[in-house]
């Protein structure tokens, strides 16, 4: 049996004009069929149609279809693994790495030369101008020339108590102080001559105390002669008068004439101890004379360094205040807000004549962020500082680093609370083309603070799910 359509070609083709159909009680009866068996023929001829309706469409459709199921999945696929940067933006403004240091004078005074104007950029410790401190001066020559005169005396008094012969003074004290030079020099010699004279008479004393002992050593020595002698004439004539040769009266003369020499022995031999300790106390004195210079000269030594010490340390203090007139920079910087312009005017003690702005080479930025995301900012963390001064499209952007946090919000004269967050920069200059573009402090920035990381589908459905989780929360 025959459909009425045919499909050639995947088209559905009518039937053939010259050939009439069949109706279905013809077709039944040539064919023998029953209610049943048509019934059935009828369906297949539907399905016959319906397929080849639908396989008219073409293999262009079927790819383009492919296609866009394949890019859906791969992008499903990419969303859930690609991350994006979380980050929480602030606006901030470049500060100085330090504080602005104000320029001041201690002792104040009258201003006479300007080293540098505003704007000017100085390196640490440059002079930048120079002040006139008359009393500072003044207060400093009559310290040095006390510490001169000094030093005058502490030479003497250190030649004296080493007992030296000649006494040199330093080149500085010579040349700076050459009347206190000269009345020490004629110290030294009066103490010296004075000196040599009290040894000079110790030694005569000594000299005569020596000869006393010698002289007594010489009579003892004879005197034990002449006992010797008079002690062997007795010997000699004591038989003689036993044997009636010789006068009782000659033998009592000798042992009167004994009796003498021993008394007389006696009285030298007592004597010349006495003699040698005059002898020996001339002696010590004589050698404690220079002790005693040298012990009184050291006494006086030690005075002295202290009140040498004492002056110097109040030289350095005037010294600091002469110095003091050349006004130095402290910071490597730029100058800002000279406050005292005028040559010849007068600064008062204490009074900021200019301003320095520290030129580090770190570089902050101040950024306030808001308080629903200070709970994700710590330090460490990685940011991105956009100048507003530098296109951002031509210059780019700064890499930094956050490096405090403020510990508490602050609330500014409109009730905004805020965190103050400061980011170190690893670049102090903006280059671009080689050629270098200085960042200045104040210049405005928008600063990206890196505090995480999603995914392209984390971000995609935050929406519906945030959606989701408030709906049908309304009273």
């Amino acid at each position: 049996m025959k459909s009425s359509r045919s499909c050639r070609r995947g088209r559905i083709v009518p039937p053939d004009r010259g050939v009439r159909p069949m109706n279905k009680k013809s077709m039944a009866k040539k064919l023998d069929l029953s209610d049943y068996d048509l019934r059935k023929l009828d369906l297949a001829r539907k399905y016959d149609e319906d397929f080849s309706a639908a396989d008219g469409i073409s293999w262009r459709d079927h790819v383009l279809l492919y296609v866009i199921c394949g890019i859906v999945g791969i992008f499903f696929v990419w969303a859930n693994i690609a991350t994006l940067d979380e980050v929480s933006r602030g606006d901030g403004k470049v500060i100085p790495a330090s504080e602005v240091q104000a320029i001041q004078s201690l002792e104040g005074g009258i201003i006479d030369e300007f080293l540098v104007h505003e704007g000017d950029e100085v390196k640490e410790g440059q002079v930048l101008l120079r002040m006139r401190n008359i009393q500072a001066k003044g207060d400093f020559d009559a310290t040095m020339q006390k510490y001169l005169g000094l030093s005058a005396v502490t030479t003497r008094l250190r030649a004296e108590s080493e007992g030296k012969d000649k006494l040199e003074f330093p080149d500085d004290v010579r040349k700076g102080a050459p009347e206190s030079v000269s009345a020490e020099q004629k110290a030294f010699d009066a103490n010296r001559k004075q000196q040599e004279n009290q040894a000079s008479v110790l030694r005569d004393q000594l000299n005569q105390k020596q000869q006393q002992v010698e002289e007594l050593q010489r009579r003892i020595s004879d005197t034990n002669g002449v006992l010797k002698l008079a002690i062997d004439e007795k010997n000699m004539v004591a038989p003689m008068v036993e044997k009636g040769a010789a006068a009782k009266k000659e033998l009592l003369q000798i042992d009167q004439k004994i009796a003498s020499q021993r008394a007389e022995l006696n009285g030298l031999q007592l004597a010349l101890p006495r003699s040698k300790s005059a002898a020996q106390e001339m002696q010590s004195r004589l050698n404690s004379l220079q002790s005693d210079f040298k012990a009184t000269a050291q006494r006086e030594l030690a005075e002295k360094t202290i009140d040498l010490n004492t002056i110097k340390q109040t030289l350095a203090a005037y010294r600091d205040k002469s110095e003091r007139t050349d006004v130095k920079s402290p910071v490597h910087g730029t100058i800002k807000d000279v406050k005292v312009t005028t040559t010849g005017g007068v600064a008062k003690p204490g009074e900021t004549i200019m301003e320095v702005v520290p030129l580090e080479d770190v570089l902050l930025v101040e950024a306030r962020i808001q308080p629903r995301d200070i709970a994700f900012i710590h330090q460490g963390q990685k940011a991105i500082v956009r100048l507003t001064a530098f296109d951002f499209s031509i210059y780019g952007s700064l890499d930094g680093e956050v490096v405090e946090v403020s510990p508490d919000s602050i609330t500014n004269e409109k009730g905004e609370a805020f965190y103050h967050v400061r980011v170190k920069t690893q670049q102090t200059k903006v280059v671009r083309a080689g050629k270098d573009y200085e960042v200045m402090p104040g210049m405005q920035a928008t600063v990206d603070i890196v505090t995480g990381e999603k995914t392209v589908m984390v971000y995609l459905t935050k929406p519906f799910l945030k959606a989701a989780h408030e709906a049908l929360r309304e009273r």
